[in-house]
């Protein structure tokens, strides 16, 4: 029985790859909502500093808020 690894590659695999974003911007959520709670940096350079746009650190801000 064949490998099904032979025919499918990860680096195309549409499936994987959403995975993998998925995974990163959980990572990204994790850091911007540490800056938010451990430091008194704004939105911008929160923002600047994590690799983000402002609405994603405001949209993390308000979850934060929301507790």
């Amino acid at each position: 029985m064949d490998s099904i690894a032979e025919y499918i590659k990860e680096e195309r695999d549409v499936l994987f790859l959403r995975g993998l974003d998925k995974g990163q911007e959980k990572e990204q959520e994790k850091f911007v909502r540490n800056l938010l709670t451990e430091s008194d940096f704004t939105i911008d350079k929160i923002a600047k500093i994590a690799g983000v746009t402002t609405d994603f650190v405001n949209s993390i801000k308000k979850q934060l808020s929301d507790i």
